[in-house]
């Protein structure tokens, strides 16, 4: 079976009330956190700051750092036959140090399937109701991310 990683850019906040996640609203595909597969020769932590960019128009100096990894089977959309393929998507963590805007849109770019799509960017609240809040797909990042801040 084919393995796809993926890089996921979970950028945190401080909140008024807790620590907060950036998101954005996908118009075909949900609520979700900046992520992308990892080309040939990428690490995972170059990845993520390229999909962030990409995704958010947020370009970052730091080195984001690695809380976790977890796997999901899917149908592969590449594979000609349809043949299952593991996405193995590793979770990154970036603190946003510097002030960034409650909201914002952005035009994504580098993935065609992506390219042109307008996202509308903003942060939901780190607790229980995460998962909730994001697409299914994400539910799996959604706990890492509440186990990561909760310890």
């Amino acid at each position: 079976m084919k393995t796809v990683r993926k890089a996921v850019a979970v950028v945190l906040r401080n909140g008024r009330h807790k620590p907060e996640v950036l998101v954005f609203r996908h118009p075909c595909a949900g609520v979700q956190i900046p992520k992308g597969t990892v080309k040939k020769f990428e690490t995972i932590e170059a990845a993520a700051l390229r999909e962030l960019e990409e995704e958010s128009g947020l370009a970052w100096e730091a080195k984001p750092m690695i809380i976790g990894t977890w796997n999901r089977t899917v149908k592969g959309g590449s594979n000609e036959n349809g043949a299952l393929e593991v996405n193995e998507w590793s979770i990154t963590i970036l603190r946003a140090d510097v002030k960034l805007p409650d909201q914002w849109l952005h035009e994504a770019s580098g993935s065609p399937a992506e390219q042109g799509l307008i996202f509308e960017f903003f942060w939901l609240p780190i607790d229980e109701t995460l998962a909730h809040n994001l697409d299914p797909i994400f539910t799996e990042t959604a706990k890492m991310i509440v186990s990561y801040v909760n310890h």
